[in-house]
């Protein structure tokens, strides 16, 4: 299995499919990087490449806490290590903050920016109490507990809620913990008017406690189209696959300069 040496004590395991146009894949916290096993499928247009972060999957979890910037790093050093120069890099959820993170500090290696659920900071009640509920109960080690919630949400057939639930379930409690609270007091709002790469922001239809936070991005970045998929909630990316590689796929092969602009994506 492929795996690559961000420092001494931790070990990535990653996995790439497929030619032409890179894609990263980030995951949000316990699930790791089988929540994109229908992206799988845009291996026949791209390149896709997809990892666990410390703690999650089959990485280890390191020696020391996590951070948003250090998952940024530990990016950086998987695209060096397997020889991606520049990548499209999507994100799902809390993974988004590492996604903006790696696109700010690292512009040049950033081709485009996709976020599935995303958001430049936690400020609405509903987030915040969701993501302090993922916090609890990693603190009191109950991941298989959420890893059996995220299966059976995530899921479309009984095969996705098996292997969502035996891959989420290996995520370190403590890495779990730390990636909540990071992602919960992130912040890149200000920031946003130094993304000058094409920005997709992809909700779905029926999140609505998550749509305000289109608003920042589309005030302050420099290119971006928003996405509703129709009939959808927030698990877009395993549960309305068809819907978000199709996205991901116009979006990535738009003619010229892309304009603020709003689309519903009909299932």
């Amino acid at each position: 299995m492929p795996y690559v040496k961000t420092d001494d004590s931790v070990s990535l395991y990653y996995k790439v499919k497929g030619k032409g146009r890179p894609i990263v894949f980030i995951h949000p916290p316990v699930i790791g990087h089988k929540v994109f096993k229908h992206q799988e499928q845009l291996a026949d247009r791209y390149q896709t490449i997809f990892y666990d972060l410390r703690g999650h999957g089959q990485s280890t979890a390191g020696d020391i806490p996590l951070s948003i910037p250090l998952l940024s790093k530990d990016l950086k050093k998987l695209l060096d290590e397997i020889g991606i120069e520049k990548a499209v890099i999507c994100a799902f959820s809390n993974g988004g903050t590492i996604a903006q993170e790696f696109a700010l500090q690292y512009p040049e290696r950033t081709e485009a920016l996709i976020l599935s659920g995303g958001y430049s900071e936690v400020n609405s009640f509903f987030l915040k109490s969701t993501i302090k509920l993922g916090m609890m109960f990693s603190k009191r080690n109950q991941v298989p507990l959420i890893a059996k919630v995220q299966a059976k949400t995530h899921k479309v057939t009984k095969e996705d809620e098996e292997d969502f639930y035996l891959y989420a379930s290996k995520a370190n409690p403590q890495r779990v913990y730390e990636f909540c609270e990071a992602g919960l007091s992130y912040s890149a709002t200000e920031r946003l008017h130094k993304l000058t790469m094409p920005v997709l922001l992809v909700y779905g239809s029926n999140e609505k406690t998550m749509h305000h936070y289109r608003k920042p991005f589309q005030a302050a970045a420099a290119q971006v189209k928003v996405n509703y998929i129709k009939g959808a909630f927030h698990e877009v990316p395993p549960r309305h696959f068809s819907e978000f590689n199709e996205a991901i796929h116009r979006f990535l092969n738009q003619k010229g300069t892309l304009s603020q602009t709003e689309e519903l994506i009909l299932t």
